[in-house]
């Protein structure tokens, strides 16, 4: 009887390796070749700056093992230890150094592949980064799902047109998501924050004081803006994990009875209006007064660090409109 291949066996691979031996081999003359990879899977749980799982780091080897034969001329990653972790087999191979571009500067993604002109590069990038990249570059829009690491694509750019192949590599989430990246999944459940809106009105001045803001959350980490006071800042992981912890939609839930204004809140002092939208799509709302009450600490004091987070970063905004004038 003949054997079945194994849906995610040698057999996938070894296909996909052939393939990219053919595409890359003979690239068109005057052609940049661009291979896009999202980092391999990564150690849960953590909340900053996680490194590759065991499969992670098996699955970096396989890149390696597959584009060494390719004319790789360069590779960018992003700060991370994932990326560069994702990275650092195939540039131990070739002997070429990765060059670093922080993650949220996809513009100098585009720049730096495009001094290239020709030749075949690699980039390791994000979930979030990767599409941003490929939109850089002039591609078509593409989107990479939270527990899938197995995406590879080819984008081939010249002086006539850009084109992109998208395939797969190694393991992936449609035969059954590896235990690591199960566990992944799990984490970003228990975290599933994906904005924190808020609003801040009232006070003495009335509407002349007020702010409004967004936390809004990816893989790479947070960044909060105003759009009316043109105020953009990028949180460290080690404020915006506990910010996404705080805010979630199930501490929320238990915490609603504490949630309801105080009685004796202040009439001139400032109301907070906080909107967390989860990655499901569902908005939970609530209001806070100036200073969390004893009660709300008690009963839930992430939430009153998330008060207290708004009500400091909405001062900053309204500090940094005060100083644009």
């Amino acid at each position: 009887m003949p054997r079945t291949p194994s849906r995610n066996g040698c057999n996938r691979v070894t296909v996909c390796g052939l393939l990219l031996c053919a595409l890359l081999a003979r690239p068109a003359a005057g052609a940049l070749t661009v291979v896009l990879v999202r980092h391999a899977e990564t150690a849960a749980p953590s909340a900053t700056d996680p490194p590759l799982s065991a499969g992670g780091r098996k699955r970096a080897e396989l890149l390696a093992a597959m584009l060494a034969g390719a004319g790789v001329d360069a590779i960018y990653a992003t700060e991370y230890q994932r990326t560069q972790q994702t990275a650092q087999p195939l540039a131990e191979r070739l002997h070429i150094t990765t060059e670093r571009i922080a993650a949220r500067d996809t513009k100098a993604f585009g720049e730096a592949i495009r001094r290239r002109e020709t030749g075949v590069v690699v980039v390791v990038g994000h979930s979030n980064t990767i599409p941003a990249i490929v939109a850089e570059l002039g591609g078509p829009a593409v989107t990479i799902g939270e527990t899938e690491f197995d995406n590879l694509f080819i984008l081939t750019m010249s002086r006539l047109e850009v084109s992109l192949l998208r395939m797969r590599y190694g393991e992936g989430p449609a035969a059954g998501v590896p235990a690591v990246a199960r566990g992944t999944a799990m984490l970003e459940e228990r975290n599933p924050v994906m904005q924190i809106k808020f609003v801040r009105s009232g006070g003495f001045a009335g509407a002349a004081t007020n702010v409004e803001g967004a936390v809004t959350f990816d893989e790479t980490g947070a960044q909060v803006t105003s759009e009316a006071s043109q105020y953009r800042r990028a949180l460290a992981a080690e404020e915006a994990g506990p910010l996404r912890t705080a805010a979630d939609p199930a501490a929320l839930a238990g915490a609603k009875g504490a949630l309801s204004a105080p009685a004796g809140a202040m009439r001139d002092g400032y109301q907070y209006d906080i909107t967390v939208v989860a990655k499901d799509g569902k908005s939970h709302a609530f209001t806070l007064h100036d200073g969390p009450s004893d009660e709300l600490k008690n009963a839930a004091p992430g939430i009153a660090n998330l008060a207290g987070w708004v009500q400091e970063e909405a001062r900053k905004i309204w500090t940094h409109r005060i100083k644009q004038r």
